[in-house]
């Protein structure tokens, strides 16, 4: 049974789960928190007018185009039928979602392909079917938007603490109903395919529509979008669904298409390297020591694992083995250490148990099998989870298999205990399938250094990179930095009144600028410090984005939204500064506080130094530290300006962004308030 790890957590998860079982993130949007999926509440925006005939130059673009579009479709069309991957970053009002879809089903209709068009989001594969009802116009189309079980199946929704099963159990479940003849949701599925594939044709309905018909009509959502995915030319579907290698042998198999029949759209492919990273990461901890070990005890039969090594003794020794690595190497105020050397785990097993690593392989192989029979008895007895001797065998085996090329394997300290950690550094082996493809669109807002992502990626050498430019007039939007602030730690640590100094500028600019504002900050650490002065100086109605509290942020957001002069503070790099539109009156000042360089982690100092080898010294930095904190301000600067009337001004309260001005088209300021006020004179 191969093994699947959270994206978050990076505890493991049973193969083709839905959520994972200790902390409940998604496992198929595989950075979509419980924030982006709260925060799906964004007004839809006027829809442009589909064109009363086909375009010559785009016959699958529906509407009048915008400067560059016509240049885009090109590109992305000339670059698939060459077989050639293309990389592109598109300002805001490009309409990437319309354009590549245009440009990919100009390649693939004629050539008998489809297109699996993946996803962050829930939200992101809405658009795509809004899209695609508008192309279906103009030329017959259709599409289907993908979810799991968990979320779309009726029946296992029905069940408790459903969210925390694996795939494994729930389909064992589902396939016990339907032999059983008692879920009525799956008889006569196939009799409702007309009827249901008529409904997705005409209506192109977005994920939680499509569920919903389904349910009224009594199928299964997930049953039939198994179905739908046969006979559609488009299918939305998070990454995982094509990062996983067994949940893409499953998606392909029921798409009937083998590898060379599909064209990948990758949207927001910025967050792409890291959902893959995220996707091999895992960690195994004490909770899950803990139960492995309580588990023993209903174990019936044999449980040595080899001579002179029982089960129980083998995982408690192993639990304070761990212990006592962190206790030797985390020095004092520290929480993570490198192993070193990284067999240190192994070394201390095979001495205490005098065995080698090939017994311990087979040691480990007995633990799976003991731990997967648990698991069938528990199902058996109406216990639907996983063992946790199953769990710890799995991860245990992927500990000793990680090669030092593609991870770092370290030692790490929480309220909780200690824990072991396996971060993947280098994802090429899990976006092996992406590069391999004969032609794909790799596409986003934010994605310079483009070469940095076709490094990564190990794109062909062919690769098209391409950046288009915003289409809305420049002197709508307005960037300016100022010249006399800093949130470098070394800076404001050496003089204290810079704090001051930025919190009364951001005070004064909200009190100043009678517009809905959006302070940014680059931390949440950072936000709670300035939080009662701001609290108390800011004379108007103020909104937190309140971390791990995904409730109180979106209701904070909803009420944001819906006046005109307030002022939601929120942190770059979260789900407001990238996930949410702001149209119009929405959003008219973003205030962003400082540069959010990452920390030093032990993986981001890993990463840096692995790409100073590679490419040369400095690109570490450049690609670990840089690239990521400008994506993060552009996005934030992103939301400002969603419309062709949308006019807006962003103050970046940090001076080294002299350095680059260029990039974020930022200006200097001595006179911030001044030239705040004249901006919005008049508006």
């Amino acid at each position: 049974m191969p093994a699947h790890f959270c994206p978050r957590c990076h505890s493991f998860v049973w193969p083709g789960r839905d959520t994972c079982q200790k902390c409940g993130a998604s496992m198929e949007d595989t950075f979509e928190t419980n924030q982006t999926s709260l925060f799906e509440i964004k007004e839809d925006l006027p829809e442009p007018e589909v064109l009363a005939h086909v375009n010559e130059d785009a016959p699958y673009l529906p509407y009048a185009p915008r400067s560059t579009q016509l240049k885009i479709i090109k590109d992305i069309r000339e670059a698939l039928d060459q077989g050639r991957h293309i990389v592109i970053e598109s300002g805001t009002g490009t309409g990437k979602t319309i354009v590549s879809l245009a440009a990919a089903l100009e390649h693939a209709v004629p050539n008998g392909k489809r297109i699996i068009y993946l996803t962050r989001t829930i939200t992101q594969s809405d658009q795509v079917m809004k899209e695609l009802k508008a192309i279906s116009r103009l030329k017959p189309i259709s599409g289907v938007p993908v979810t799991g079980r968990a979320r779309s199946c009726p029946a296992v929704r029905s069940l408790k603490d459903s969210e925390n099963l694996s795939a494994t159990v729930l389909s064992s479940i589902c396939e016990e109903k339907k032999s059983k003849h008692q879920c009525k949701y799956f008889e006569s599925l196939k009799d409702k395919l007309p009827n249901v594939d008529s409904y997705v044709r005409t209506n192109f309905p977005k994920s939680d529509e499509l569920d919903r018909y389904c349910e009224r009509i009594g199928a299964c959502p997930y049953e039939m979008k198994k179905l739908l995915m046969k006979g559609c030319e488009v299918i939305a579907a998070p990454y995982v669904h094509i990062l996983s290698e067994d949940i893409r042998s499953n998606f392909l198999r029921n798409m009937d298409v083998d590898d060379s029949q599909v064209v990948l759209v990758i949207d927001e492919a910025h967050n792409l390297i890291d959902a893959a990273r995220s996707q091999e990461s895992f960690t195994i901890d004490n909770d899950m020591l803990d139960r492995a070990i309580d588990e023993c005890d209903a174990i019936r039969g044999t449980t040595q694992l080899w001579e002179g090594m029982g089960m129980r003794d083998f995982l408690t020794h192993l639990k304070r083995t761990i212990k006592a690595i962190a206790t030797d190497l985390i020095p004092l105020g520290k929480t993570e250490a490198l192993l070193k050397p990284v067999t240190l785990l192994e070394d201390r097993i095979f001495e205490r148990f005098n065995i080698t690593r090939d017994n311990l392989s087979i040691a480990l192989d007995r633990l799976e099998d003991i731990g997967e029979a648990r698991t069938e008895r528990l199902m058996e007895e109406g216990d639907a989870r996983v063992s946790d001797i199953f769990t710890v065998a799995i991860l245990l085996k992927k500990w000793m298999l990680t090669r030092d090329e593609m991870f770092i394997r370290a030692i790490k300290t929480a309220e909780k205990g200690e824990y072991l950690h396996a971060a993947c550094i280098n994802p090429h082996d899990v976006v092996s399938f992406i590069r391999n493809q004969k032609g794909a669109v790799h596409m986003s807002g934010t994605l310079q250094p483009l070469d940095q992502y076709v490094k990564v990626l190990g794109l062909p050498k062919d690769t098209v990179t391409e950046t288009y430019p915003s289409p809305f007039p420049k002197e709508n939007r307005k960037v300016l930095y100022m010249t006399n602030v800093t949130t470098r730690y070394q800076d404001m640590k050496a003089n204290p009144a810079i704090f001051n100094i930025m919190e009364r500028h951001i005070a004064k600019l909200c009190n100043l600028v009678h517009k809905n504002t959006l302070v940014f900050f680059p931390s949440y650490g950072l936000m709670k410090q300035m939080r009662p002065y701001l609290e108390r100086d800011i004379r108007k109605d103020l909104y937190w984005e309140e971390s791990g509290r995904a409730n109180r942020t979106a209701q904070a957001l909803t009420a944001f939204r819906s006046g005109r002069d307030g002022v939601f503070c929120s942190v770059m790099g979260g789900s407001v500064a990238e996930g949410i539109d702001f149209p119009g009156e929405e959003l008219c000042f973003a205030i962003i506080v400082g540069i959010p360089f990452p920390p030093p982690t032990l993986e981001n100092n890993a990463m840096s130094a692995m790409y100073d080898e590679k490419y040369g010294a400095w690109m570490g930095w450049k690609y670990v530290s840089l690239a990521p904190a400008m994506r993060k301000m552009k996005q934030a600067i992103g939301r400002l300006i969603r419309t062709e009337t949308d006019r807006g001004m962003a103050i970046i309260m940090d001076s080294r962004v002299s350095k680059y001005a260029k990039e974020l088209e930022a200006e200097p300021t001595t006179d911030v308030l001044g030239d705040a006020a004249r901006f919005f004179e008049g508006m």
